[in-house]
């Protein structure tokens, strides 16, 4: 496992909470979670997180690495929320989390977008496994072969699926849970702008 692809991991996390001070209600008691999946598309991507997956003729069997804060160090990941009789629930946002980034990725799949909340379709329920409310997001790593032309200029030569990078936070509202997960965009452009090879970041359209 590659130390640098943790540190990336830690930069999206922290670069999440300090927007997150943005929000009255993170800045108030801090609870709720981020969680950031890593779904890697070929081998080359999967050894940087340790190797699990399997690549191959008759398919692949691939790993999701996930990890999962509190929106602040300390903070729970249950937040309290109002019932719609008057009363108070309590909602595990380490569990919804894992359920919005299904609805994003049930998005990608249909060529929709690369944001949660988004597909207007009855079956996404929670029942079925979806969050289908606004605050988790994609962010896809293409990698480029490049090779220069007979004039010696560079031309891009291939592209291929590197990465797919999911980040999520519930804790508040809809529009600011996504609006701290947001935050992870320039992280991931900044890290892959200085990897050695030629990468193309496809952001969600926020």
């Amino acid at each position: 496992m590659e130390e640098k692809y943790l540190r990336l991991v830690e930069s999206i996390r922290d670069a999440v909470r300090k927007r997150a001070m943005d929000v009255p209600k993170f800045r108030k008691d801090g609870n709720g979670c981020i969680r950031i999946l890593l779904y890697p598309c070929c081998k080359e991507a999967d050894d940087q997180f340790g190797g699990l997956s399997k690549f191959g003729t008759d398919g692949n069997d691939i790993a999701d690495y996930e990890y999962a804060f509190a929106v602040t160090p300390g903070g729970s990941r249950v937040v309290a929320a109002n019932t719609n009789d008057g009363g108070e629930c309590k909602i595990d946002c380490y569990a919804l989390s894992a359920m919005k980034i299904a609805d994003c990725s049930h998005a990608q799949d249909v060529g929709a977008g690369l944001l949660s909340g988004i597909v207007d379709d009855p079956s996404l329920t929670e029942d079925c496994g979806y969050g289908h409310y606004p605050g988790a997001l994609c962010v896809e790593v293409k990698k480029i072969d490049i090779t220069s032309d007979t004039d010696g200029f560079r031309s891009y030569e291939d592209e291929s699926d590197y990465w797919g990078i999911y980040v999520c936070v519930s804790g508040a509202s809809y529009s600011e849970d996504l609006y701290c997960a947001a935050a992870a965009i320039a992280v991931i452009e900044d890290f892959f702008m200085y990897e050695t090879g030629c990468y193309r970041i496809v952001e969600p359209n926020i």
